[in-house]
């Protein structure tokens, strides 16, 4: 079975998640950066937590990066109004 996933965001724009079909919270973005997982189901067959993650302040290029690491990976097209410009430095 193919895995979904939903892009969701606060009301605030200061924190954005994806989740897949599976349970799995792959994506997260917010003031302290980039978490970028892989599916509890990958990571059950051996894969790493990981696949990119920061740590600080978030910047523009880590936005973006975020934004093009979701449609790549996951086809999940965050919008760019999703988390606050003023947040990210």
């Amino acid at each position: 079975m193919s895995l979904k996933y939903l892009v969701e965001w606060s009301i605030m724009n200061d924190a954005v998640w994806i989740h897949a079909s599976d349970g799995s919270t792959v994506g997260r973005f917010g003031r302290m950066g980039v978490d970028l997982h892989n599916t509890v189901t990958d990571q059950m067959n051996g894969a790493p937590e990981c696949r990119l993650c920061t740590h600080g302040k978030p910047t523009t290029e880590q936005w973006q990066l975020f934004r093009d690491k979701a449609l790549e990976w996951w086809g999940v097209d965050v919008p760019n109004d999703a988390f606050s410009n003023q947040l990210l430095m």
